[in-house]
C-alpha cells in the first residue's frame, strides 16, 4: 500500500543521517552565539563534508545555522518558572496529604471496628454463662485493626486478667474502645458483664449519631471540594485566554509608549 507524502525507507535514513550531522554541530556551538562564518567553517573542515561543494556547504551551514538560533534563544520564562515551583512545592506536600487522609480513613475504619464491638457486647452480654475472656476471643475473631493488641491480652488473660486488659488498655488510644476495656476490667471485679456495660445501647446510640453528624459534614465538604475541581478549568480558561492577555497587552503598550515617548524627549 502507497502512503502519498510519507518517506520511503532510504529517504527516512538519509534524513536520520542528516540529522545526526546536524546535532553533531549544534551540541559543539550551542551557547556560543556562533556567527553564520563560524558555522559554515566548522561545517567545511569537518568529516561530514570533506568532498562537499560551496553550495552544499553554504546550505548545510545556512541550515545549521537557523537550528542554531532557535536553540540559543531557548530560555524558561517566567511562568515556566511559576509551574515549576507550583509542582515542586506540590510534590514536596503530597506525601503529608496523603497521610492526612490516610490518617481519615483509619479513623473511619476504627470507628466501625469499635461500633462492630459494641454490637458483639450487645448480642453476647445477654448469655449467661459468657465470661471476660469469652468476649475478648470474639472480639479477636472479628478484629482487624486491634488484632494484634487484642491477642497479645487474650495470650496474657491466663497470668492475670486485670493486668492484662490493662495493657490492653495502655495499648490503644481511642476512647470509645478504651470505655470497653474499662468495662471489661469492672466484670472482671465479679461485677456482672451486664451491669458492666448497662450504658453501651445508649453510648453506642450516641456515637451513632455523632457518626452520622460526621458523615453529612463529610459529604457536604467532599461536595464543596468537587464544585471547586468542577469551575477550576472554567476559571483557569476564563483568566488565561481573557485576563492575562489584556494584561500583557496593557503592559506592552505601556512600555512601548515610555519608549516613544523617551526617545522623543
Amino acid at each position: 500500500m502507497i502512503c502519498f507524502g510519507a518517506m520511503t525507507e532510504k529517504q527516512e535514513k538519509e534524513a536520520m543521517a542528516l540529522t545526526e550531522q546536524d546535532n553533531y554541530f549544534l551540541d559543539k556551538l550551542k551557547g556560543q552565539k556562533a556567527e553564520l562564518e563560524q558555522v559554515r567553517v566548522e561545517v567545511k573542515y569537518s568529516e561530514y563534508y570533506v568532498d562537499a561543494t560551496d553550495e552544499e556547504i553554504d546550505e548545510a551551514a545556512q541550515r545549521i545555522y537557523e537550528k542554531l538560533k532557535v536553540i540559543d534563544k531557548e530560555y524558561l520564562s517566567w511562568f515556566e518558572w511559576l509551574l515549576a515551583f507550583g509542582f515542586a512545592v506540590l510534590g514536596y506536600l503530597a506525601p503529608k496529604f496523603v497521610l492526612i487522609f490516610q490518617k481519615m480513613m483509619r479513623k473511619l475504619e476504627i470507628e466501625n471496628e469499635v461500633m462492630q464491638f459494641q454490637t458483639i457486647i450487645l448480642m453476647l452480654m445477654k448469655i449467661e454463662r459468657v465470661n471476660v475472656e469469652m468476649i475478648l476471643e470474639w472480639l479477636e475473631r472479628y478484629s482487624n485493626i486491634f488484632r494484634e493488641p487484642i491477642t497479645r491480652c487474650v495470650n496474657n488473660y491466663e497470668a492475670g486478667a486485670w493486668e492484662a486488659l490493662e495493657e490492653l488498655k495502655n495499648d490503644i488510644n481511642f476512647e470509645q474502645m478504651i470505655r470497653i476495656v474499662e468495662g471489661l476490667q469492672s466484670a472482671v471485679e465479679k461485677i456482672p458483664i451486664h451491669e458492666a456495660f448497662d450504658e453501651l445501647d445508649n453510648e453506642r446510640e450516641y456515637y451513632q449519631e455523632k457518626r452520622k453528624e460526621s458523615n453529612e459534614r463529610l459529604i457536604k465538604r467532599k461536595g464543596m471540594i468537587g464544585k471547586a475541581i468542577g469551575f477550576t478549568p472554567m476559571i483557569a480558561l476564563f483568566v488565561g485566554y481573557l485576563i492575562v492577555p489584556l494584561v500583557a497587552i496593557g503592559l506592552i503598550s505601556m512600555t512601548n509608549a515610555f519608549t516613544t515617548m523617551s526617545t522623543m524627549s
